[in-house]
C-alpha cells in the first residue's frame, strides 16, 4: 500500500520537561537505533527493576521477585488453559477459562463455569470465580454496543471496551451537553444487562506533540517516541510504532537530527476506522537494538513479547515523560479521537492502563519486566503532570497503547531480542 498524505501536526499543550533536556542520549525515551560503526552496544542491565522497586519502597532485587511472580502465574494460565482445551476436544463440554486478571492481592483470577475448571485452576494455584458473562461473552457484547452506537449517529462516544474484573462492558461519552442522539443510544444502553454507561470529564488525545529536534523527530515537525525494533522475513530491520506517527510516510530523524529512517506503513487513517500501529523502515546504516532506555542511565532487554493479564505490572517509555508505571486494566477498546476541525477516529484494538503519558510519548514501548506489551497510542486530554521519570508514582491518569503481538502477528515481524 502507499500513504502520499503528509503527516497531519498535532497541536497539544506540553512540550518536552525540561528534566529531560539536560540528560543527553537519556533525553531518548528509546534508544534502539545506532549507526552500524558505532561502538559495540553495553550490555543490558534490566533497569526496570530499579524503577519499580523504588516506586514500590523496595530494592531492585525485591522488585524483581515480584514481577517474575506475576509472570510466573501467567505462564502458569497459559498452561492451564492448553490443559483444559485439549479436555474440551474429547469432552461435549467447553471447561475452558473464560478471562483472567490480577486483583489488588496479585491473585491471578480466573473466570470458570464449570467444577472442573475451577478445579483445575485451583489446584495449580490461580483463583476460580464464577461469572455471569466472561470473556466470551463480554466481547459478543461490546460487538452488539459498537453496533447500536455505529446506528445511533451519536459522535460522543469516546470509549467501549469490556471490563474483566466487574464482568460488564463501560461505554465512555465526551464531556458536554448530549445530543438527541446521544440520549437515544444511552436509554438503549442502559437497558442491556451488563452495560455501563458513564460521562468523562476530559476529551482524549494522541500523545505525539509538536516539538522539534527530539527522538524520532517526524518530519515535517510531530514529534513521537521509539517503539520496538525488528525484522521481516525478507530480513530488513524495521520499527513497529504507533500508527498515528507515521501517517503518511515521513521521514524520521533522532535527536541529534540524524536520519534514521521513513514511515512505511500505517493502518491509522484521521477520521476514519483505524488501528493504530504501523512501521518505520530503519535505514540500512542502521541497527535496532533489542532494548529500551530506562532514562536512569540503565537499560532494559526485551526477551519476547505478549499480552499480560489484566492487573499486570507495565511500564513505558516516552521521550516526554520518561518511565512511568502502571497495571493494565482492559484490552480490545475501542477508542474516538477527536482531531483538528471537529473530525473522530475510530480507533480499535487498543489496550487501557494506569500508566501516565503525555504529548510526545506515542510510539514509546510498554513492557512488563522483559517482555514487550506495546506502544503508547493515546491518553486525557485534561492538562495532567506526570513528572519525569516518577514511575510508578506518576498515579491518577490513565493511557491507551497498541499491543505489540497484535501488530507484530500483522505485520509479520520478529521483535529484536536483547
Amino acid at each position: 500500500m502507499s500513504f502520499v498524505s503528509p503527516p497531519r501536526p498535532r497541536q497539544f499543550r506540553k512540550t518536552l520537561a525540561g528534566a529531560a533536556l539536560a540528560l543527553g542520549l537519556g533525553a531518548a525515551a528509546l534508544v534502539p537505533i545506532q549507526t552500524a560503526s558505532s561502538a559495540p552496544a553495553p550490555a543490558p542491565i534490566d533497569g526496570v527493576y530499579d524503577v519499580l522497586g523504588k516506586s514500590w519502597g523496595v530494592s531492585a532485587s525485591e522488585a524483581k521477585l515480584r514481577l517474575d511472580a506475576e509472570h510466573s502465574k501467567a505462564d502458569t494460565l497459559e498452561a492451564v488453559q492448553a490443559q483444559l482445551a485439549k479436555a474440551s476436544r474429547v469432552a461435549t463440554a467447553e471447561p475452558g477459562l473464560d478471562g483472567a486478571f490480577f486483583d489488588s492481592a496479585r491473585r491471578l483470577v480466573v473466570n470458570v463455569h464449570t467444577t472442573q475448571a475451577a478445579e483445575v485452576a485451583k489446584a495449580n494455584g490461580l483463583t476460580p470465580r464464577t461469572v455471569a458473562r466472561g470473556e466470551k461473552a463480554l466481547t459478543a457484547l461490546q460487538t452488539k454496543v459498537q453496533a447500536l452506537a455505529d446506528r445511533s449517529g451519536s459522535t460522543q462516544v469516546q470509549t467501549i471496551g469490556a471490563d474483566l474484573p466487574t464482568d460488564r462492558v463501560q461505554v465512555v461519552l465526551q464531556p458536554g451537553r448530549q445530543s438527541a442522539k446521544t440520549v437515544a443510544l444511552v436509554k438503549q444502553l442502559r437497558a442491556i444487562p451488563g452495560v455501563d454507561v458513564s460521562t468523562n470529564s476530559t476529551t482524549l488525545t494522541m500523545t505525539a506533540d509538536v516539538v522539534g529536534g527530539r527522538i524520532m523527530d517526524l518530519v515535517p515537525g510531530t514529534n513521537c517516541s521509539l517503539g520496538y525494533p525488528g525484522t521481516l522475513s525478507n530480513g530488513n530491520n524495521v520499527l513497529l510504532s504507533a500508527g498515528h506517527c507515521v501517517e503518511g510516510n515521513p521521514d524520521v530523524l533522532d535527536a541529534g537530527g540524524t536520519h534514521i529512517g521513513r514511515g512505511i506503513a500505517s493502518r491509522f487513517r484521521t477520521g476514519q476506522p483505524s488501528v493504530d500501529m504501523g512501521l518505520m523502515d530503519i535505514d540500512a546504516e542502521d541497527i535496532g537494538r533489542g532494548y529500551i532506555d530506562n532514562r536512569n542511565g540503565q537499560t532494559t532487554r526485551v526477551t519476547g513479547s505478549s499480552k499480560a493479564p489484566v492487573g499486570s505490572t507495565i511500564c513505558k517509555a516516552g521521550n516526554t515523560t520518561g518511565w512511568t508505571c502502571g497495571t493494565i486494566q482492559q484490552y480490545n477498546l475501542t477508542v474516538n479521537y477527536g482531531g483538528a476541525g471537529g473530525s473522530i477516529t475510530r480507533t480499535s484494538g487498543l489496550a487501557r492502563s494506569t500508566v501516565c503519558t503525555e504529548g510526545g510519548d506515542s510510539g514509546g514501548a510498554y513492557i512488563s519486566g522483559t517482555t514487550a506489551q506495546g506502544m503508547t497510542s493515546g491518553g486525557p486530554n485534561d492538562g495532567h503532570d506526570c513528572g519525569f521519570n516518577q514511575g510508578g508514582n506518576a498515579t491518577g491518569s490513565y493511557s491507551f497503547y497498541q499491543p505489540v503481538v497484535d501488530a507484530a502477528s500483522y505485520y509479520g515481524v520478529t521483535l529484536t531480542r536483547g
